[in-house]
């Protein structure tokens, strides 16, 4: 077998002048899309690390965006709640005037009209949508819960009546939002719990006893409309705590993705300035090599026998 070391020379040139070329072309790659990882070729480890990071971090913006909408609810449900306390404190201001042995038939009439007014807001206030939907609907969201009735014995009809078992659930399994029904909220005796806080009924009876001239039934109206107030004041509370869960919770997921992105980023990313030095030192190095090739000797043995 013969061996030509002219021709092994010339091979570990190429070889070596393509390698040259290729990494050249590679970091040109990376400094032009941005990326040290753009395909399982690049880096099959580093691919599945990414594969399970974007994993991770679409699990965790979809996490965040319910945790938005949910807040969005959440927030609109205490501010109802805190219009229907208001409300109620409105209408015990009317029943203290219908309480007094001094208010006139006439008065009382004209006070009765202001208690209407004030259940048909009360109704609109379980009736609040948020992006379409209503809120205080339960599973049942596209439709209202109430409507109102003055011939009601609670001055409204119930029309859906849907309990609310949908929650939204943090990674760990807890529970950071349970919705509350109008039901719950308004007219808890529905649900089964005491008639007491029921403020549908209380607003029903005041106008009632107003309407009738009954100052004695106005006074007892009065006691239901405090027992309302104390009873939306808990429903209140839970939203109150619910908002500040989720607050804690949209802290962490934002921590989360963030802490995600930067892992994404330190492995597919390419570092610019680095690739910048090894394509200067490439070029450089190709330079020299073929410098060096154009000054080694051409003649072969055979020539120097000739």
């Amino acid at each position: 077998m013969t061996i030509n070391a002219a021709t092994i020379g010339a091979d570990w040139f190429l070889n070596g002048l393509a390698n040259l070329q290729s990494r050249e072309m590679q970091t040109q790659q990376q400094l032009s899309s941005g990326y040290a990882v753009s395909s399982a070729a690049d880096d099959p480890v580093a691919t599945r690390q990414l594969v399970d990071l974007g994993s991770s971090l679409a699990s965790a913006q979809t996490y965040q965006t319910t945790l938005g909408n949910v807040q969005a609810e959440a927030s609109a449900a205490d501010d109802a709640i805190s219009s229907a306390i208001a409300l109620v404190q409105s209408a015990q201001s009317l029943a203290t005037q219908g309480a007094s042995s001094t208010a006139s038939a006439g008065g009382q009439q004209y006070l009765a009209i202001q208690a209407q007014a004030i259940q048909q807001q009360m109704v609109s206030l379980a009736n609040t949508t948020v992006a379409g939907q209503y809120i205080f609907g339960g599973d049942n969201g596209q439709s209202p819960p109430y409507q109102y009735d003055s011939s009601s014995a609670t001055g409204v009809d119930a029309l859906t009546g849907a309990p609310s078992t949908s929650h939204v659930e943090n990674p760990a399994g807890q529970t950071v939002y349970q919705s509350l029904t109008a039901g719950t909220i308004f007219d808890p005796s529905l649900g089964g719990i005491s008639a007491a806080g029921n403020t549908f009924a209380a607003l029903q009876s005041l106008v009632t006893a107003l309407s009738s001239n009954n100052t004695a039934g106005v006074g007892a109206a009065l006691s239901s409309l405090d027992s309302a107030s104390s009873w939306l004041t808990q429903q209140q509370v839970h939203y109150g705590s619910t908002e500040q869960t989720l607050t804690s919770e949209q802290n962490r997921v934002s921590v989360q993705i963030t802490s995600i992105q930067t892992d994404i980023s330190g492995i597919r990313d390419a570092n610019i300035a680095q690739d910048a030095t090894e394509l200067t030192q490439d070029a450089t190095s190709q330079q020299a090599t073929m410098a060096a090739q154009a000054q080694m000797p051409q003649k072969s043995l055979f020539d120097y026998l000739a």
